[in-house]
């Protein structure tokens, strides 16, 4: 967790930060008229979560955790604090800063695949469903992450 939010307990952190960054079905809704997909249209398969998961585990789970919950100097990777820094933004832009950044002692040194299937599981990580289609760099930029939509009156 970054500085602020180490300082604040669990409950306190959870109302803070839905206050500071509602995610509205309002917003979501809009998100899908406009052609969108979102992470919750199964973008990801099951396989290749699987095998982000392995890649996790080599390249990631020393800083990130094995259960992707971040430590001092890594952010979480799950749950709301995820939700929080990467929601109503793209794939796209996740994909991009993952690559540019990690790992943090070869940046950008994986290929493409791999990034895209650690992806993948981060995302099933986050109760995410998956679909029949792998995750390619050409819809990334296409895909909203988004918090769980509210079933609609």
């Amino acid at each position: 967790m970054t500085g602020w939010m180490r300082l604040i307990p669990g409950p306190l952190l959870v109302i803070a930060i839905s206050l500071v960054h509602p995610m509205t079905a309002s917003g979501l809704q809009a998100t899908q008229a406009d052609g969108q997909r979102t992470v919750w249209d199964g973008v990801y398969t099951e396989e290749q979560a699987e095998r982000g998961g392995v890649q996790y585990t080599e390249s990631c789970a020393g800083c990130h955790a094995p259960d992707l919950r971040g430590s001092t100097t890594s952010p979480s990777l799950v749950g709301m604090s995820f939700t929080f820094l990467w929601g109503e933004r793209t794939l796209g832009e996740l994909f991009g800063k993952i690559q540019q950044l990690m790992p943090t002692d070869r940046p950008n040194s994986l290929p493409a695949q791999t990034y895209r299937n650690i992806l993948a599981f981060i995302l099933r990580a986050n109760s995410y469903p998956p679909g029949d289609q792998g995750l390619e760099d050409d819809v990334l930029d296409q895909i909203i992450i988004s918090a769980k939509p509210e079933p609609r009156p």
